[in-house]
């Protein structure tokens, strides 16, 4: 998501008010990132910190399809999160 910064509602202000942490995600490199935030946002790069976790390839889009097609998505999501979908109705 940190690439498309640019395009969130008042990028500016947020970069004048946070830093953020980075992880990375298949298909956009670091340097990717970097290059596209200074063009667009310059000194963006600067309020930015990236950080090296274990990747585990969930992402937002398969927990709403697996809910949507009323699949489990334990273990995909807390269990407070799993409950709250399933009392809501949510993605269905």
């Amino acid at each position: 998501m940190a690439a498309s910064l640019p395009e969130w509602r008042e990028p500016r202000t947020i970069l004048e008010r946070c830093t953020l942490g980075v992880a990375a995600r298949d298909g956009v490199g670091r340097e990717q990132i970097l290059e596209r935030l200074d063009r667009e946002l310059p000194g963006a790069s600067d309020r930015i910190h990236f950080f090296d976790m274990p990747r585990i390839d969930i992402s937002s889009t398969l927990v709403r399809r697996r809910a949507a097609a009323g699949l489990p998505v334990r273990y995909l999501v807390p269990d407070a999160v799993a409950g709250y979908m399933e009392r809501e109705g949510l993605y269905r």
